[in-house]
């Protein structure tokens, strides 16, 4: 078992990519994390694997702001990983993975130190299914989508800070402003409205992989709620990326109690995700 570090993002990207593909809903985050890092190289930035009798068995990406991105993998590898690391002296804010790695990695890099509590988020990762025609029925059908564009703006930046202010914990507004911004450039974000006009929700794609679109920025103001807006809008996405882009897709969902609206539209968990701050 050794570590195995690549000296470009490049190399990096070739060597694993059929390896993230190997559970690619899991590994979603590999690929926004990857592209973002390419754009703008940084020489602090680490990428390696843990490769036992050939094969690659755990990847793991350190930013520039030393935080820990790992993919799906046994604890014996996280362990050889986390020696590594002390060897190298390094020190990490965080790491964010599938959830039972992340806690795994947390409890044996702390060794007993509490992690900073406001750090701590926990996710259920939800696949979209495969036909979702019987979600689809006659009141679902009397909305329709729109992509939003510069006249839409104003009211997608204020619902977006809103996003971050109503989220628990709180998100950081100013980033999820941009996030929303680069969703419209990209023609992925999208209001949902009624027959007679009238803006409900808020939802758009904010990454993807090579065979998932990542819905993000899941909205419906107040005034809205309780109407099953969101679950109209997500399956006029999902079925928007089956006919146009032959793609399926996945979100990220905080909501871990019983009554999950995205469960109730046919997306199923496959996995727990999370993230611990050091």
């Amino acid at each position: 078992m050794k570590v195995q570090s690549y000296r470009t993002l490049a190399r990096f990207i070739q060597k694993t990519e059929n390896f993230l593909l190997g559970n690619e809903v899991v590994n979603n985050l590999f690929w926004e994390t990857l592209s973002g890092l390419v754009k703008v190289p940084s020489s602090s930035v680490w990428a390696g694997v843990i490769i036992e009798n050939g094969e690659i068995k755990l990847c793991a990406i350190r930013t520039e702001a030393n935080y820990l991105l790992i993919s799906s993998g046994k604890n014996i590898y996280l362990e050889h990983l986390i020696q590594y690391f002390k060897r190298k002296k390094w020190k990490l804010k965080g790491v964010s993975g599938p959830r039972q790695g992340s806690l795994f990695f947390t409890k044996i890099w702390l060794k007993g130190i509490s992690e900073q509590v406001e750090g701590r988020r926990d996710f259920g990762i939800y696949e979209s299914p495969k036909k979702i025609s019987q979600w689809r029925n006659d009141s679902t059908k009397q909305y329709s989508i729109k992509a939003v564009g510069n006249n839409e703006w104003p009211r997608a930046r204020l619902w977006a800070f809103n996003f971050a202010c109503e989220s628990n914990p709180p998100l950081n507004g100013s980033a999820l402003v941009l996030m929303a911004k680069k969703m419209m450039k990209n023609q992925s974000l999208f209001f949902i409205q009624s027959a007679n006009f009238e803006t409900c929700g808020m939802a758009g794609f904010g990454r993807e992989t090579p065979s998932y679109f990542v819905i993000n920025l899941v909205y419906v103001p107040v005034e809205w709620r309780n109407q099953k807006i969101a679950q109209k809008l997500i399956l006029d996405l999902v079925h928007f990326t089956q006919q146009e882009k032959k793609k399926k897709c996945i979100l990220f969902s905080d909501y871990q109690e019983g009554g999950n609206l995205y469960q109730s539209i046919g997306f199923k968990m496959v996995s727990k995700y999370a993230e611990r701050m050091f």
